[in-house]
């Protein structure tokens, strides 16, 4: 905390807690809308756009000075200093060049090189964290920058004056539908006021005068910013309607929009010419994802490919073309939503006079992202972070167990599950017969009346069934049939969850579209027909009580896919209904599906639900428990942390995921199991230790060096084995008593062992994912560093553009005279124009 000038305290909030934090709790039923509806929930179509000149103050003329940020309103302290850098003119040392304290707040001999306070301030999405409603916008964004501008006032005795601020939406801001950014951006209908708690979410220092989502900002020298609302990389008609409308004004050409042939199928190649051609010379492009991120190339099918051809823009960003552009063009392309810098291709030694670039510079305020994630397909000529600083900050920070326990509710899922499991192998009949980890002495008495004795007898199955039996051969055919539709219903889900194949089905040929459902509707009749096999099918035998769960369980997942199946053919259906007329026949899969998912979800539960409400709820519960943390976990690891790898590193990741998820399940109950309190004290605080000690170890120099790429791998897997051999370790030393017996502690000791262990194993399977270039969000979530936080001064001349990225490592709560920050020059990089 600190105080302004009129002793008010101020309290700067770390970042937000991302793993299963109560701030993004709250927030889910948002965040699920957005996944669900996407760009439905936009207004894009009521808005009414037009090309904005931003001002000139500066008095010289021979070039122009803007400010670009994105990724805000996160860690306070962080947004504060990147605020105070916004509203605040920068002196360079031009002796010290890109160095740690190569920029200073004044001038004197050494800091002589001005960089003035930009013309506008350009915010490039996600301007507050998890939601950006007026609630956070209010505490993380508007106060620490009005406590930024109240610091200046106090430290110089000038108030700055008001500049612009200019912004478009990326997905934190659509999860309150835009309306926190309308606020935040748009003209207000009444003056800015100067009081701090402005329901406009005024900010001191600036003006708004924005009307739309997507801006033109027609800039000096010809220069164009193009501020896209592209979300997920796409791009509605309006909004392409008014960049081609601006693109066009003026021109000799025939006018695209109003005669239809922008739209034209037929037309599209003579389009695509004329586009091209007259596209501006000298372009700045803000989108909210950027086009090439972790050295990853951007895939030839990607969303975003398709909206740069709709505006006549190459992609230069692709692997065929390795950042080229047409020689007499230059064209910046920025993003944030990656939350630290990179540069791709611009100007260096072999090629000093380039002409494109793209950047990515989310480091507004947000949490850190990992820099050294890295997959080696296009080439960084710049990073902020260093690789190995990233590696040391996150690596330490996440193989902190207390870390972990602060950033989110993880440790409560953790101590419920871990408590739960123990509860199941012990008192329940059914799940104790499964695995007999504890012999029959050391349960709860069948015939007492304490409260675990009254618990197992509540669940008790023996009379009704042999619960001995994992499964019996009778309900062999019920089991497999439900596996299989669960996948085939699961691949179809996946398949269509692809916004590309929904894209390619909403455009395809009326006759052979009908076709295409002529097929699905057979698929679904004869995946169902089974079905009616088991509803006729009289069984003697009972199913165990696990079995009977897992059914009801596979059926009501089917059910689910079902559902999610039909929703998504009704939104191509939709889709479609706008080129094509609609006929019965293609509404027929509606009505199947419908039926189908009906009759699984009623089927299971009438045809297998033959145990009590008690013990089937419990079953239930328990088989989506383990269902989650298995192939759960595991799917986690393969599809979110190998997102980046190809299908051998995916593979990997697979191994990784089953490894977190045998550590999660089976420590917290073996050391209840068969440990002494003695040597649960013993082992929990030498696995903490040792966690702890790993952080350390493996940022030293003489494992890190300069962390180049070949040292990662190695490291990697010097990481991986460790674990194992960790985990091994916990593992033998608690199967190395004796069973005890159950009692209410035991259960109290199960919660506190699954809270602790959880956030050590999670810790450990973010660190050797991040290691694999996986989970970088997930890792930069659960680390929460405010550090290495940068914001751009663009300079622009009549043929250069030249960005000069201004850095602080660690963020300061006080910027005063006595106080100096110590900010850095991160990168400086130049464009040339022909």
């Amino acid at each position: 905390m600190n105080n302004d000038n009129n002793g008010n305290e101020h309290e700067f909030k770390r970042p937000v807690s991302w793993l299963m934090g109560r701030e993004l709790l709250a927030g889910l039923k948002w965040i699920a809308a957005y996944s669900f509806l996407g760009d439905k929930l936009g207004s894009k179509d009521w808005m009414h756009a037009e090309v904005i000149t931003p001002p000139h103050n500066n008095t010289d003329t021979a070039c122009y000075w803007f400010d670009y940020i994105s990724d805000t309103g996160d860690g306070m302290k962080a947004v504060y200093n990147i605020a105070y850098l916004c509203m605040s003119d920068l002196w360079l040392d031009n002796q010290r060049g890109i160095s740690a304290n190569s920029v200073a707040l004044s001038a004197d001999n050494i800091y002589n090189q001005q960089l003035p306070r930009g013309e506008f301030l350009f915010v490039g999405g996600d301007t507050a964290y998890h939601i950006a409603d007026i609630a956070s916008l209010k505490e993380r964004f508007q106060a620490p920058f009005n406590w930024a501008y109240q610091a200046i006032v106090a430290n110089t005795q000038k108030k700055p004056d008001k500049r612009p601020i200019y912004g478009i939406p990326a997905n934190h801001d659509y999860y309150d539908v835009l309306n926190g950014f309308n606020l935040q951006f748009s003209k207000p209908i009444t003056d800015d006021t100067k009081e701090l708690q402005d329901n406009l979410l005024g900010l001191l220092g600036f003006d708004r005068t924005q009307t739309t989502s997507y801006l033109a900002l027609k800039l000096p020298f010809d220069w164009w910013l193009w501020g896209l609302d592209s979300q997920s990389g796409k791009m509605d008609k309006r909004q392409q309607a008014f960049f081609i409308s601006t693109l066009l004004q003026g021109q000799d050409k025939p006018e695209l929009v109003k005669n239809g042939d922008l739209f034209n199928n037929a037309r599209q190649n003579t389009v695509r010419q004329i586009l091209q051609e007259y596209s501006p010379a000298k372009l700045i492009v803000a989108t909210p994802e950027p086009t090439t991120v972790f050295g990853k190339w951007a895939k030839n099918d990607a969303a975003i490919i398709n909206t740069f051809t709709y505006l006549g823009l190459e992609s230069s960003f692709l692997e065929k073309y390795d950042g080229t552009l047409s020689g007499y063009k230059c064209r910046l392309d920025i993003a944030g939503d990656i939350h630290h810098y990179a540069r791709y291709w611009g100007n260096t030694t072999e090629n000093p006079h380039a002409n494109y670039a793209s950047v990515v510079a989310g480091g507004g305020g947000a949490f850190l992202h990992p820099s050294h994630t890295n997959v080696n397909e296009a080439a960084q000529q710049a990073l902020y972070p260093s690789r190995k600083d990233s590696h040391t900050l996150i690596t330490q920070a996440i193989l902190n167990p207390l870390n972990i326990i602060q950033g989110g509710y993880i440790w409560l899922v953790g101590g419920l599950i871990a408590l739960l499991s123990y509860f199941a192998v012990t008192v329940p009949e059914n799940t104790w017969a499964l695995f007999k980890l504890l012999p029959e002495d050391l349960r709860p008495d069948a015939t007492g009346t304490v409260l675990l004795s009254s618990m197992r007898n509540a669940l008790d199955t023996s009379g009704i069934s042999d619960s001995m039996q994992c499964c019996s051969s009778a309900y062999y055919f019920d089991l497999s049939y439900i596996m299989l539709i669960v996948l085939l219903m699961g691949s179809q889900v996946y398949w269509l969850a692809k916004p590309d194949n929904m894209d390619r089905l909403k455009n395809v040929a009326n006759r052979t579209w009908l076709k295409y459902v002529l097929i699905f509707l057979i698929a679904i009749i004869g995946s169902f027909l089974p079905l009616f096999n088991l509803i006729s099918w009289t069984r003697k035998q009972l199913p165990e009580p696990m079995l009977a769960g897992l059914l009801i369980a596979l059926f009501f997942i089917t059910a689910l896919l079902i559902f999610t199946l039909n929703r998504r053919y009704g939104d191509i259906l939709i889709k479609r209904s706008k080129l094509y007329k609609q006929t019965f026949f293609e509404v027929l899969p509606l009505w199947a599906l419908t039926i189908a998912g009906l009759t699984y979800t009623v089927f299971g539960f009438l045809r297998y639900g033959l145990y009590s409400a008690t013990i089937t709820s419990f079953n239930l519960m328990m088989i989506f428990i383990w269902l989650l943390m298995t192939l759960g976990l595991v799917a986690l690891a393969v599809i979110l942390g190998g997102q980046l790898l190809n299908n051998t590193g995916k593979i990997k990741f697979a191994l990784i995921g089953i490894w977190h998820s045998f550590l999660q399940l089976t420590i917290p109950v073996c050391l209840v199991l068969y440990s002494s309190w003695y040597n649960i004290m013993a082992i929990s605080i030498a696995a903490t230790a040792i966690t702890l000690l790993a952080g350390y170890i493996f940022s030293r120099d003489f494992l890190v060096k300069d962390l180049s790429l070949n040292q990662q791998k190695k490291l990697a897997n010097l990481l991986f084995a460790s674990w194992g051999v960790i985990g091994i370790s916990v593992l033998l030393a608690a199967l190395a008593g004796n069973p005890v017996a159950i009692s209410n502690w035991r259960l109290v000791a199960a919660f506190l062992l699954g809270l602790l262990f959880s956030c050590i194993w999670f810790g450990w399977y973010l660190a050797v994912s991040l290691a694999y270039n996986g989970h970088a969000n997930e890792s930069g979530g659960g680390a929460r560093s405010e550090c290495y936080r940068h914001m751009i001064r663009f300079k622009l001349t009549a043929n250069t553009l030249t960005g000069y990225v201004i850095g602080i490592d660690t963020p300061i709560t006080e910027i005063s005279v006595d106080h100096p920050p110590k900010f850095r020059l991160v990168d400086v990089f130049t464009l040339h124009a022909q």
